[in-house]
């Protein structure tokens, strides 16, 4: 199953949504992966993962190849 959380708008719950979709998921025995494309990296932070830790981006692969 591919599940997207899509919305132009800002503060509409996506990334609330996602993670703990992800995490229900997970919780039930689920293999789950959580892609976060979003240049503030709300997800990632929400997980404890740190701004350090993002390089290279999702961005940098993009524009730099």
């Amino acid at each position: 199953m591919i599940l997207a959380i899509i919305h132009n708008k800002g503060g509409t719950g996506k990334t609330t949504s996602a993670v703990n979709r992800t995490a229900g998921l997970a919780m039930k025995g689920h293999r789950a992966l959580l892609a976060d494309r979003d240049s503030q990296a709300s997800a990632s932070r929400s997980l404890g993962i740190e701004r350090a830790a993002f390089a290279p981006s999702v961005a940098d692969a993009i524009l730099d190849g």
